[in-house]
């Protein structure tokens, strides 16, 4: 094909129904170069956007939407003529103006009739100059009606932000709450919008100033946590200096273990500053600078269309609640006050603040006993139990998910599948389904009900759980003996080998940063995972047949026992366990062996629990046996 630069006007030909010169309405360019009218397109198009050329020697398919194939520019590095000039057959003047509204060009004559012919009305049209208008066409041009080919999208309503052509003005339907469309032209609809984004921009500002706050707070925090160190090891070396020659090696002993005890401490304040405070700074500085850049040079088509998505993160970023700095009780020294000892030890101090937003609280204590709230009923037996947003949602063995309000009424199903929906997972207003099948589906869907995304996923068909941590889905192939790590739009990341997966029953629950805990029924095992470094962290065979699993805090893990009505609690803190001897007979350090700290018993509980969850100091247990869900609350 020749280049577009060289093709005179008259030689534009479409390539299905022949037709050329001024007959050929919108030339559109194809991926494989070829050129065929907006007419002939239209029909070549299936409900998927998937369109395949209708030139026969052709036949090349393509995932495209009409609006998005390039017009065929004939005359791109020709001096562009007067469209009035040329429609009426006359001499072709050359272009000086754009008019926005009407998606022409006009020469200087033109240019004064057309701005003369609105003055009668009242009005005028927005115009350009030629320089201004090749810069900026993309953004300028009129988008084409897809049921009018020869109209541009000039309307727009205020309230459900559909826009049309002037030709589908008439027959355009009312809006979805039923009342008619309030609309106004395409510049208004956009000024308003944008009025309302200036508006949401005040609070990003208050944000940015609030992170701003807790950023020098939390410095400053920082700077007297380092201060006070200092201080504490000075007061280590005039003690020491004080003390016998032979207790010197007991000093330095000493000193090792504070620093260690307080660096744990330091490295998560400044995790917390880093990974917490300065990320969503920076998150929501970048996004302010999109929608400013966003507001000024995309089209209006595309500001309308993405005003929805833009209003709704602006406001998750305004509302977006800063979490707590929470740390283990720092180590400090105090005075023994005997003489003939070291007069230092390492002590725990009572927390500290830095302002009204952030506290350094410690780990919730530990859960030893449960008193019983309540049962739901079911219809079915339960494979899964979660809260979100006030409600219990529950998947069942007839193959659908059901809620349970506030009240803790049952009301009904909330979504139903082909196959049973093992498991359940709510994570940022999202849930995440897996659905037994050869192979499985994990689907997406939205608080609402409506799915919004789904991947395929290869597992042994029995029960299973997901677990989801730092915007990663976690979910076990059994028949390989891994997990597989997905994001949150079903990418595949990677594989962690797990052999100790067996085929039988398994439950997943996140346990803080990148950290999940597999209940093993089959092995009798319980092992917590490190998915960033792969790192087998602990492990547990002290619950026979574990079932459901969940994590109180980021400290303690709870599990289910089959044939058993007692609750476990383990330790998952890696400093209280013992290290485990890998196959060569040594311990391993990275590697430790958790212990039941605590059991709770509640006889209405059950013995056949599949999956626990925890909603501030309530425990759920799904009882697959009884048909119900067991709500308990947790005592310390």
């Amino acid at each position: 094909m020749a280049d577009m630069d060289e093709v005179e006007p008259q030689t534009i030909v479409c390539g299905f129904c022949l037709r050329q010169d001024m007959a050929l309405p919108k030339p559109r360019q194809l991926p494989c170069t070829h050129v065929h009218c907006l007419d002939c397109l239209t029909g070549f198009f299936d409900e998927n956007h998937i369109l395949a050329c209708p030139k026969e020697t052709c036949g090349e398919v393509f995932e495209v939407s009409l609006n998005d194939l390039p017009a065929y520019d004939v005359a791109k590095a020709k001096p562009r003529t007067c469209d009035a000039c040329t429609n009426r057959e006359e001499g072709n003047g050359i272009a000086v103006v754009y008019c926005v509204p009407c998606d022409k060009v006009f020469c200087a004559n033109h240019d004064q009739l057309h701005q003369d012919y609105w003055k009668v009305f009242g009005g005028s049209h927005k115009t350009m100059n030629m320089e201004q208008y090749k810069s900026q066409k993309n953004s300028q041009q009129s988008r084409v009606c897809v049921n009018h080919g020869d109209k541009p999208i000039t309307i727009g309503c205020r309230k459900c932000l559909k826009m049309v052509c002037i030709g589908c003005l008439s027959s355009v339907a009312i809006c979805s709450d039923g009342e008619p469309h309030q609309m106004m032209s395409l510049e208004e609809l956009v000024v308003q919008l944008n009025d309302e984004l200036n508006k949401l921009k005040g609070g990003m500002i208050e944000k940015e100033e609030s992170l701003e706050k807790v950023f020098k707070a939390t410095s400053k925090v920082l700077a007297d946590y380092d201060r006070e160190t200092d201080e504490m090891l000075k007061k280590i070396h005039n003690n020491r200096d004080e003390q016998m020659e032979s207790l010197r090696l007991q000093y330095q002993r000493l000193e090792e273990e504070f620093l260690e005890a307080r660096l744990k401490t330091k490295t998560i304040i400044t995790d917390y500053l880093e990974d917490d405070v300065l990320s969503k700074w920076s998150q929501l500085r970048n996004f302010y600078r999109n929608a400013e850049s966003r507001a000024q040079h995309a089209h209006d088509c595309d500001v309308v269309s993405g005003h929805r998505d833009t209003m709704s993160e602006i406001q998750r970023l305004v509302q977006e609640v800063l979490p707590s700095l929470n740390v283990p009780v720092a180590s400090k020294l105090r005075d023994k006050g005997e003489k003939s000892k070291i007069n230092l030890e390492i002590v725990s101090s009572d927390g500290f603040f830095l302002d009204e937003q952030l506290t350094l609280v410690p780990f919730k204590p530990l859960p030893k006993s449960l008193k019983h709230f309540q049962i739901i009923s079911l219809l079915e037996n339960p494979y899964s139990v979660k809260v979100c947003n006030s409600k219990i949602l529950s998947s069942l063995n007839n193959k659908s998910i059901v809620t349970i309000d506030s009240s803790h009424q049952l009301e009904g199903s909330f979504l139903t599948f082909n196959n049973r929906p093992r498991a359940l997972e709510v994570y940022k207003d999202r849930l995440y389904i897996a659905v037994g099948g050869s192979p499985w589906t994990i689907y997406v869907h939205d608080q609402q009900g409506k799915q919004v995304n789904s991947w395929k996923h290869s597992d042994f068909d029995s029960y299973t759980g997901l677990a989801i941590t730092s915007d990663r889905v976690v979910a076990p192939d059994r028949n390989n003996k891994l997990l597989i790590i997905y994001t949150l739009t079903g990418n595949k990341l990677k594989e962690i080998s797990c052999p100790q997966l067996s085929q039988a029953q398994i439950s997943l629950c996140a346990a803080g940063l990148n950290k999940v805990v597999v209940s093993d029924f089959g092995s009798s095992q319980v092992f917590m995972i490190d998915i960033a470094s792969d790192q087998l962290l602990w492990s547990c065979k002290d619950v026979s047949k574990p079932q459901g699993v969940t994590c109180y805090g980021e400290r303690y893990v709870l599990v289910a026992a089959y044939e058993s009505p007692t609750i476990r609690v383990l330790d998952s803190s890696t400093e209280n366990g013992s290290e485990m001897e890998n196959e060569s007979g040594s311990t391993d350090s990275d590697s430790r062996e958790s212990k039941i700290v605590s059991e709770l018993t509640d006889s209405a509980i059950g013995v056949d629990k599949l999956d626990l969850h925890i909603s501030e100091d309530r425990l759920f247990a799904a009882n697959w046996r009884k048909k119900n869900i067991a709500i308990c609350q947790l005592l310390p």
